[in-house]
Order: C-alpha cells, then structure tokens, then sequence
C-alpha cells in the first residue's frame, strides 16, 4: 500500500495539489437555456438544464450517465466576485419534501477540482430515503458559469456558498457537508456562518493540510498537467481500496470531463495562486454536532493520524463511522454504507 501522503509544499506542487486535495472522479457543462420553474415558499427560482460536453459519449457508467441528466442550475447574485449572477449548478434529490417533514436539507461539496457526479452512487439512496439532498458544484469546479467571475479564492468559493444557501435554500437551516477537501470547506463556511449550519458530514475530509501551492508565472503550463491524464490516472489508483474494480479508465474520463469546460484553465489558476485554504485553526471552532465518515483504507490521508487529531480538537458532539474495505472515497466504494450512516445522522436528536 502506498503510504499516505502527510503535506503539501514547494517542489512537488501540482501533484500534490492534486493528490493530496482531490481524487474524484466527475462532471460536465455550462447551462443551457431549457428553462423549468420551480416554486420555493413564497419565491420561484428559474431552473435551467446542464448541457454536457461531447466527451459526455464515452463515459460508459450508468450511474454517472443517469446523475448527468439530473444536472440543474440557478444563477446567483454575488455582485463582489461577479458583476452578472453566476451559473450554479447541482444535482438535486427531493427538492420540495423538507417543507412536509420538517428535515432540514442536506448539501454535500465535493473534493479539490471535481464536481457533484463525485456523489453519483449516493443517488439511489438518498432518492429512496426521500431527503432533500443538493450535491452542489463549487465555484470555479463542476460545471457552473466561470465566465465573468473575478475570484475564486476560498474568500470567493465562500460567498458563493451563503449566496446559494441565502438565495437559493432561503436561509433555511441545513446540514452541510463534503468530501475530502469539499469536507474542509464546509468546517470554513460553517465557523463563518454558525447560524446557517444545523449539522454536518465529513467524509475523509482534509482538516490538517493548510494551503494550495502556488504556481508562478509558468502556472499554465502546471494547470495543462493538472488536467491531464496520467496525472488523474494517478490519483485515481491512489483514491480506492480496491483498484481493480474501481480505479478503471472509465472513472478517469469520468473524472476528467469538467476540465474541458470553458474558463476551467483560469478558475483553477487563480485558486491555486490565491494560496488555497487554511483550515486547522477552524476545526476546534466546529459547533455544530458532526459526523465523520472515514474509509478505513485510505491511501491519501493517513487515517491513524488525522481521526484522532481530528476527534481531539472538534469541540462539538461527534459520532464517528468507519467504512471497511474503503480509500479515500467511501461514497464512490461504499456508496450504501455511507448513504445509511449519513441517514441514520440525519433521523438522530444529536
């Protein structure tokens, strides 16, 4: 087994920025113009469908194949980092229940330069447990509008989260969660914005890793690499327990798809040369009651040192699940596994 990787710094920084903060496996387009109405309360947000790119064709996965056509968007007022609203897209599970329930909705980030199809396998679930689930695209990833965005820093990535919560959700409480890097992002927004956080999931999340390197003035030719396919190719052995099922060609094309996406290039440029996220002064900050999903074999995070740092310094109530036969990504290897922990959190009083 290979052995966990501890830091990120200097020499090694586009690998690292990639295999330490990503490992997904996702993606697709800018919306397109095909426009629904959805009622929200009192408010109505205009919907619009996702248009994938052409490569869409060679993915051969039912599941990512079914969870690309339920792309969606809503386009957002964040007038600091965009002088037009900005494209948001996301994967939706049960939009219109949490009003007749009283559950508040779940939105799931996913990892470093991925997008929500990283939470495809989750699908089937959480449409049969009936929760209000929103696997959101974060900004400058997935396959929202980059376009006329000037920023996306974790300053920028963070407006844009309350923005989506705030306009979209309409300041409902929600229980917020992420994946790896998506993990570390949510602990950010939520020690910003207590009030909007009733709970939250980590899933191998990165807590103890602070900063993104930068990249210079050759960072274009670091991004074409970033992007390319031995490098996800590597990545994507490191990300699963068991390779031979799951590390496949498919999932690297999978995992590629959102680099092809306009503006991908720049988005990813300005994050790393922002200097990333500094995320272990806020873990003991966390309040709100947490859970922790850890695949047991991960292979990017070394789990004997991150869990118990982890459960030494979250001051909140925590429960902890671990997913046997499981790397980096138990929602892609253990897809039941972890939708019924993540359930069976939601249904708990903690």
């Amino acid at each position: 087994m290979a052995r966990p990787l501890r830091g990120a710094s200097g020499a090694m920084a586009l690998l690292l920025a990639l295999l330490v903060f990503s490992r997904s496996l996702l993606n697709f387009a800018a919306p397109s113009r095909r426009v629904e109405q959805k009622a929200a309360g009192t408010a109505v947000m205009e919907r619009v469908a996702v248009q994938l790119p052409a490569a869409l064709e060679e993915i051969e996965e039912p599941l990512a194949l079914a969870a690309a056509g339920r792309y969606e968007a809503v386009e957002l007022e964040v007038p600091s980092i965009s002088p037009r609203p900005i494209s948001t897209s996301f994967i939706a599970c049960n939009s219109d229940v949490s009003a007749s329930t009283g559950r508040p909705p779940l939105v799931l980030l996913h990892g470093f330069d991925s997008s929500a199809l990283e939470f495809r396998r989750l699908l089937p679930a959480m449409d049969e447990a009936g929760i209000e689930v929103y696997f959101l695209d974060l900004l400058g990833w997935g396959f929202g509008g980059k376009e006329e965005v000037t920023d996306f820093s974790p300053e920028a990535k963070r407006e844009h989260l309350f923005a989506f919560w705030s306009q979209h959700l309409r300041g409902r409480p929600m229980v917020l969660g992420g994946a790896s890097l998506g993990g570390g992002i949510a602990m950010d927004f939520a020690v910003a914005h207590p009030q909007a956080v009733e709970k939250m999931v980590l899933i191998n999340a990165q807590g103890f890793i602070d900063g993104a390197p930068k990249v210079g003035p050759l960072g274009f030719l670091g991004i074409k690499v970033l992007g390319s396919w031995p490098l996800r190719w590597m990545a994507n052995q490191m990300a699963y327990f068991d390779k031979e099922r799951y590390a496949t060609e498919d999932a690297v094309r999978v995992g590629r798809l959102h680099v092809e996406t306009d503006g991908w290039e720049e988005a990813s440029l300005d994050y790393l040369n922002s200097g990333g996220y500094t995320l272990s002064p806020l873990v003991s900050q966390v309040a709100a009651p947490t859970l922790m999903i850890w695949g047991e074999n991960d292979e990017i995070l070394d789990v004997q040192e991150q869990v118990p740092r982890f459960q030494e310094e979250l001051r909140c109530p925590v429960q902890l699940q671990w997913i046997k036969d499981s790397g980096h990504v138990p929602h892609l290897e253990k897809p039941a596994e972890t939708a019924k922990a993540i359930q069976v959190f939601l249904d708990s009083k903690q």
